[in-house]
């Protein structure tokens, strides 16, 4: 289905992307499956400053859907007998001291209570910085592109209070997911980009989806 004929095909989904692109985004990608069929389009623009507009085949980030991918990854390796999901997430990573009442559901679940290494907000409005210190600004621009170890990200969580007691409460921390991340590689020896083809993107054939590495280029 071309970019033409599904815009007269659903005229209303080409609108509702285009009112994205007016609230102020630079590009939308969409893709529809429903009971009329496959529909795809976008709106705005691929690049600031350009005026080609985003492919509707193009590549994009996933972000934090990556946490689904590898909660998919620590199930299945919990099907296949190598991990607990009720045992303590220190018994695997014993190098950072974790407490000892964190299991690996609780990692799953983001109950754990460890501390977001991305920073932290409070009830009471005040903001703990993590990596980058700010969200913001020059500083921000300036470290964008800044690599960090996965251990050093745990280990710069790990060094602030945690929110809450381990299974008390419930707060979003991408910690969970680099431990959870750091607990496949130690498993399975093998890297996540590996175990993810393995057990995800080549059963299914998802010959377009790829763990990247560091480099701020999409593949």
């Amino acid at each position: 289905m071309s970019l033409t004929m599904a815009r007269q095909d659903r005229p209303e989904l080409q609108k509702a992307i285009e009112e994205i692109v007016d609230s102020g985004f630079t590009g939308v990608q969409l893709r529809v499956h429903d009971e009329r069929g496959a529909w795809v389009g976008s709106a705005g623009v691929r690049e600031l400053g350009e005026s080609a507009e985003p492919p509707a085949n193009g590549r994009v980030r996933i972000g934090s859907n990556t946490k689904t991918f590898t909660a998919t990854l620590v199930l299945q390796l919990v099907a296949e007998g190598r991990i607990g999901l009720d045992v303590p997430a220190d018994d695997y990573l014993p190098e950072f001291g974790l407490d000892r009442r964190i299991t690996v559901r609780m990692l799953l679940q983001h109950t754990s209570g460890v501390f977001n290494f991305t920073g932290e907000y409070y009830d009471d409005g005040t903001f703990a910085p993590g990596v980058p210190a700010t969200t913001a600004g020059r500083e921000w621009v300036d470290n964008r592109f800044k690599t960090y170890r996965p251990e050093d990200l745990v280990r710069l969580a790990l060094s602030k209070p945690a929110r809450f007691e381990p299974g008390t409460d419930w707060n979003y921390s991408n910690t969970n997911y680099v431990l959870a991340r750091l607990l496949i590689e130690k498993v399975t020896g093998r890297s996540l980009a590996e175990e993810m083809q393995r057990l995800i993107l080549g059963p299914l054939r998802l010959s377009g989806t790829v763990v990247p590495d560091t480099s701020p280029e999409i593949p």
